[in-house]
């Protein structure tokens, strides 16, 4: 798997990111693992958690996917090998809610040890908290980063000009900034009005901001959670849009002229724009991950990168 690097860091990391929200609830152990050494065969080194995966799950806590990962890594022991991203923001059990300097410092003990490391590469806020100064939370991540327990901080669920501002104060008072952004997107362009609140997509704002300051993105929910290839889950309401059966047509006919799924150029559209996404994918199945990594293996050609991005687009007026 070709590495790209992560903002302007210096740092390389694996061009597209194994999603871990399921493992510990979704898929047993044992599946975990699997789906885990799949992707290390493929030669990812990119696990995205957070520290409260997954909690949305029945009969679930919280912190199970951070133990998977912490089980798996003392069997292979191959910590040293990887690029790690957790996360804190989203209350669950015990722990606050939000992004108080006390509450960004004790959770990232605790994923420290779930986890079994000494260090997570990339440490998110994973939510905007508006009730808590951005310089607080800054100086936490900042405190952290200076301890050696994380390498960087990134943001996830913040709106353009909320990051300008971190940012904006981060260079003020020589504080770590957020490095990078993960946030929801999608091939498809949701409809005029369409609520994801708490999360937030990468929209033109912050695709323009972070491409001027050199800031990678990252999508979440890339493949819609199988929409574009599974009949039984149909794209959602919120992403029926004006412009979705252009999207779909052109979809369609690049992924025909490929040999290749939706799924797999949805990924490449993504990991090929420049400057390049790294999406954060997910697999339930030997199959599905089999599928998604068959994206690297996917060139689209230049008339075919600007069919999908362009489908469904007015056509420009004349000017007076």
């Amino acid at each position: 798997m070709r590495t790209v690097e992560l903002s302007d860091t210096n740092v390389f990391v694996s061009c597209l990111g194994l999603g871990t929200l399921r493992f510990g609830t979704l898929n047993s152990y044992a599946e975990s693992a699997e789906l885990l050494d799949m992707y290390l065969e493929a030669g990812g080194r990119f696990l995205d958690t957070a520290n409260c995966y997954n909690q949305w799950a029945a009969n679930a806590k919280g912190g199970e996917s951070e133990v998977v990962l912490g089980q798996w890594l003392r069997e292979r022991g191959n910590r040293d090998e990887l690029f790690i991203a957790s996360k804190v923001g989203f209350g669950y059990g015990t722990v606050p809610d939000g992004l108080a300097a006390k509450t960004i410092i004790s959770a990232c003990e605790e994923s420290l040890r779930r986890l079994g490391t000494d260090h997570i590469d990339l440490y998110y806020a994973h939510k905007d908290d508006p009730n808590t100064p951005l310089e607080e939370t800054l100086s936490a991540f900042t405190q952290l980063k200076e301890s050696g327990k994380i390498r960087f901080a990134g943001a996830s669920n913040y709106l353009a000009w909320r990051l300008a501002d971190a940012d904006a104060i981060a260079a003020q008072k020589g504080l770590a900034e957020f490095t990078c952004i993960e946030q929801r997107f999608t091939y498809l362009r949701p409809q005029p009005g369409s609520y994801f609140f708490p999360q937030r997509l990468i929209d033109e704002n912050l695709a323009t901001y972070c491409d001027a300051r050199g800031k990678t993105m990252l999508p979440y929910t890339p493949l819609l959670r199988g929409a574009y290839v599974r009949t039984d889950r149909p794209i959602a309401q919120a992403y029926q849009g004006p412009d979705t059966d252009a999207r779909m047509a052109a979809l369609k006919e690049v992924s025909q002229a490929v040999g290749a799924t939706p799924n797999q150029v949805v990924l490449a559209w993504m990991m090929q724009r420049q400057p390049p996404l790294i999406p954060i994918f997910s697999a339930g199945q030997p199959a599905h991950m089999q599928e998604n990594l068959g994206a690297l293996d996917i060139t689209l050609i230049d008339d075919q990168m600007t069919k999908l991005t362009m489908a469904g687009h007015c056509p420009n007026e004349e000017p007076n």
